[in-house]
């Protein structure tokens, strides 16, 4: 008798070290689920820090620019024929000189800030040159109104982030009001 249960107890012992089939299966089925909701979290964190500098660096670039354009349209003093003219300006482009003699080019130079659709980018020519103030632009427009002071307005939209940036500039001194082209 002793013997038989002996036996038993060294099968129950047996039985009870390891783990059955439809345990194995289950904690594979869990550790799937924990591994997909794991690698989804890491990937959703990864895209939102690299959308995060994405959008900072477009700001960035866009912050550059729109300094650059309000340093231009501020000394600007006249048409792109001489400095008692009116500026010229198109939904694209304004044509005209500065006052501020720091700026490169001289004075009497005509300077046009414009929007290339091939090039998607806004420039900013100076004696024949063109410069590039920021590129992958999706759509830009220039506008100007005489209401009251003269006014000039530049809105565009970059590709990258989509988001808008705008600048309304009063010229310094006094201006003809600035001629549609």
């Amino acid at each position: 008798m002793r013997a038989a249960a002996t036996q038993d107890k060294a099968r129950r012992q047996r039985r009870g070290q390891g783990f059955t089939l439809i345990e194995l299966i289950a904690s594979l089925v869990i550790l799937g689920f924990l591994g997909v909701f794991a690698g989804y979290t890491f990937t959703l964190g990864a895209r939102s820090t690299l959308n995060a500098k994405l959008a900072e660096e477009s700001a960035q670039k866009a912050q550059i620019a729109l300094a650059r354009i309000a340093s231009e349209l501020r000394d600007l003093n006249g048409g792109p024929a001489s400095s008692g003219t009116a500026a010229r300006i198109s939904a694209t482009s304004i044509a005209y000189t500065s006052a501020d003699t720091r700026l490169p080019g001289t004075t009497l130079q005509p300077r046009i800030l414009a929007y290339d659709t091939e090039g998607k980018r806004i420039t900013l020519t100076v004696a024949g040159a063109a410069y590039t103030l920021v590129d992958g632009v999706a759509s830009c427009t220039m506008s100007a109104d005489s209401t009251y002071a003269p006014t000039l307005s530049v809105r565009f939209t970059l590709k990258e982030s989509g988001a808008n940036f705008s600048l309304t500039v009063t010229p310094r001194g006094v201006i003809n009001p600035p001629a549609s082209s």
